[in-house]
């Protein structure tokens, strides 16, 4: 559904509000990414804060099938939540209207959030407790993740693996940890140069606020 269209512009703002999440947000900025995008909500403050990056690393998180070229799909909650006092705002960057649509295939109980992280030169860091983790700027040969799994196993995984073991899930390939099925007890990622990360979680308010 059509939710709102961002007039476009350099570096122009836009901002719209609904009263409800919805469980996955598109639009097709064609050759123009936004700068930024942001996603609050009164009840639960800032759950995205995507900047243009962040927003490359998690596009078409598990989206199966073709993607047209430029589409953009976030997922911000396991469902449609009503009702939520629902703020969205970003920043375009080049001439041209931009259309937004909201979609839900079910009621939801929760959103989702984002957060930003840094992966350390030579300096390993754990992440616990996350739905998916995106590290599109792992290098190869030199960089690995050990996963600790539920069950006991741990197995390394190096840039290679996590990318072509994304596509048993999503059309388009990344470097992500997919932990969606919550099997995965931690993540250690080591990396010989300064690497960003980009966390995709269960919004539990008071938890990972």
């Amino acid at each position: 559904m059509l939710i709102f269209t961002a007039p476009g512009g350099a570096a122009t703002p836009f901002s719209f509000n609904l009263t409800y999440l919805p469980e996955f947000i598109s639009y097709n900025p064609g050759a123009n990414p936004l700068t930024s995008l942001r996603v609050e909500t009164q009840e639960d403050g800032v759950l995205h804060d995507w900047t243009a990056a962040g927003i490359a690393a998690m596009n078409n998180f598990m989206k199966v099938g073709t993607v047209t070229a430029n589409d953009v799909n976030l997922r911000i909650a396991d469902g449609q939540l009503r009702p939520k006092n629902v703020t969205i705002s970003g920043v375009t960057s080049a001439a041209g209207a931009v259309n937004f649509y909201a979609v839900s295939d079910n009621t939801g109980i929760t959103a989702f959030k984002s957060s930003n992280a840094q992966i350390l030169a030579l300096n390993p860091t754990t992440f616990e407790k996350f739905t998916a983790l995106f590290i599109p700027a792992m290098a190869t040969l030199t960089d690995y993740a050990e996963i600790l799994y539920q069950d006991g196993h741990s197995q390394r995984w190096e840039m290679e693996d996590l990318r072509r073991a994304s596509s048993v899930y999503q059309q388009v390939e990344g470097v992500i940890v997919n932990n969606v099925n919550g099997l995965i007890q931690k993540c250690t990622v080591r990396c010989a140069a300064a690497t960003p990360a980009y966390i995709l979680s269960v919004w539990i308010k008071g938890i990972n606020a």
